[in-house]
């Protein structure tokens, strides 16, 4: 893999490979390193991985800060 993750945010769940949800505070950041450093990407085969916001923290294989959040 690149030095940076290639991300893409799906619109459907079953279409991503991990789940994210967006953090308060960094001591609740989990599996970050997967998409941070990272950069998004325009089509989903760009994409090294591909990824899904979801509402709750327990449905996420990521919990990441807004800022880490790949641009």
């Amino acid at each position: 893999m690149s030095a940076k993750a290639k991300v893409f945010i799906v619109k459907h769940d079953y279409q991503a490979d991990h789940k994210v949800f967006f953090v308060d505070h960094d001591y609740q950041e989990k599996n970050q390193q997967i998409i941070s450093p990272g950069v998004l990407v325009d089509h989903d085969y760009q994409a090294d991985v591909k990824v899904f916001i979801v509402d709750h923290d327990y449905q996420a294989t990521i919990k990441i800060l807004r800022k880490n959040f790949p641009k």
